[in-house]
């Protein structure tokens, strides 16, 4: 009984670590794991759960805008809630996810489609995760506006 019980909390012990790292119990690669967590982010940020968006960021996360403005983590939350905060949906394109050791790095294209007021931007970004206790956190983010070709 005891040997089943300890097998059952090694078994929740791992689903609660996959859960939490993006992972899945068949995960072939940490890119694979980096590009759901990038796709888990957007999905966060069109529901303005600031609660999913706060635990993929890590507390010295910076982010430079496409305006080149710098946010830290809580001035990135606090825009996610704001109530001037146009509702978005985002579609991502052309990522990929590159490892070294513990740092991964994600690019890819970001086109943002806005409502009220209306508005339509491609940004092509890159954003840098570290893993730290087995959890891939963002500490770096950096958009560029891509210009529509003539």
């Amino acid at each position: 009984m005891i040997g089943r019980m300890k097998r059952a909390a090694s078994m929740l012990l791992a689903a609660a670590i996959a859960a939490a790292t993006g992972a899945s119990p068949r995960e072939s690669s940490p890119r694979e794991a980096l590009i759901r967590l990038e796709r888990r982010w957007v999905e966060a940020l069109e529901r303005r759960d600031a609660a999913a968006v706060g635990a993929i960021l890590a507390d010295d996360f910076v982010d430079t805008t496409y305006r080149g403005e710098r946010r830290t983590r809580g001035e990135a939350l606090a825009g996610l809630t704001s109530p001037q905060r146009a509702p978005t949906t985002q579609e991502l394109s052309d990522l990929q996810a590159r490892v070294y050791g513990a740092t991964g790095i994600v690019t890819g294209v970001n086109h943002v489609t806005g409502r009220n007021p209306d508005f339509s931007a491609r940004l092509r970004f890159t954003d840098v995760f570290v893993r730290t206790g087995g959890v891939w956190k963002a500490v770096s983010a950096q958009e560029t506006l891509v210009a529509d070709a003539p």
